[in-house]
């Protein structure tokens, strides 16, 4: 059974002046049990419309969420249950402690009141925050607060943990320690799906990937295998010098160059290194970075 299946999903709004846009148009998507899959695209994709009617927020125009084999409308009541989901907004009840906040959600997930309290000390552990947990939350900062959102989603231990953004404009020692949370809940059975715009952050964490553009799945799978299709008779690298001479047939890719092969991998691979020589900081035949397919399809016409 699918933890996830979005079977034609479309979800239309209308604009100030009236007129009809869809923001997400005929998505399907499967989602693989165990896996952690990165939800990518530009600002304004759809990504986060997609979440919303993933989480019942939003009801679809058209088409079809499963849950766990239970529909996402009909069955709202159960299908809350057994996902955790982190918004992009920080939406935190100012007036409350954080371990009141805490109790309350775990209360209405449906955690037995014997467990509560040790379930909130460990998750607050986890989180870095347990010595603010007779804090108010209005008292936290920013970086603390996106962390309580966290810890309300995976109070309950959810089966699908959602993260919309979970590591936007926190610092560096932070998005390490919720990449590690992360991997743990993972490894304990949670499927998860997130999205973000920090590319080296779904190359670290995701085996799956999933790519939406003005509204539409362009491109969904393993990310190796994704990374490997792009790969495909083509030399990846970058320069210490970017204003240097370029070779003929040479495009730019985010930070790097991509040169498509004409004759054999070891004649292109001398060719580009007699006219660049020392410049060369990196060349590769390998996989192509996830910030090069972004790039490459979201510049596309498949993407217009």
């Amino acid at each position: 059974m699918f933890p996830l299946r979005i079977n034609n999903v479309s979800k239309i709004f209308k604009n100030s002046k009236g007129q009809e846009f869809k923001a997400v148009d005929g998505i399907s998507l499967n989602i693989e049990p165990g896996k952690i899959y990165g939800l990518l695209g530009p600002n304004g994709a759809g990504k986060s419309t997609l979440i919303n009617m993933i989480s019942g927020l939003l009801l679809p125009n058209q088409g079809g969420i499963e849950l766990f084999g239970l529909d996402v409308v009909k069955d709202s009541n159960k299908t809350k249950q057994l996902i955790g989901v982190v918004p992009q907004e920080i939406v935190v009840e100012m007036a409350f402690t954080v371990e009141e906040v805490l109790y309350y959600f775990s209360g209405m997930y449906g955690v037995p009141r014997h467990e509560r309290k040790a379930r909130i000390k460990a998750v607050l552990e986890d989180l870095d925050l347990a010595d603010k947990m007779h804090e108010r939350a209005r008292n936290l900062s920013g970086g603390m607060k996106r962390r309580l959102m966290v810890a309300k989603a995976i109070l309950h231990r959810p089966k699908l943990l959602i993260l919309d953004e979970p590591t936007a404009g926190v610092d560096v020692s932070l998005r390490q320690r919720i990449w590690a949370l992360i991997r743990r809940l993972n490894a304990e059975g949670t499927t998860i799906l997130f999205t973000t715009h920090y590319l080296e952050e779904a190359e670290q964490l995701c085996e799956y990937i999933a790519l939406v553009d003005h509204g539409h799945l362009i491109k969904s799978g393993k990310l190796k295998d994704i990374q490997q299709e792009f790969s495909k008779n083509s030399i990846h690298f970058e320069l210490f010098d970017r204003t240097a001479a370029p070779l003929t047939g040479v495009s730019e890719v985010g930070v790097e160059y991509e040169y498509p092969i004409t004759s054999d991998l070891a004649t292109d691979m001398a060719k580009l290194t007699s006219h660049y020589n020392h410049n060369l900081k990196s060349i590769r035949s390998e996989a192509a970075s996830l910030e090069h397919i972004f790039l490459k399809l979201t510049n596309s016409g498949l993407s217009s």
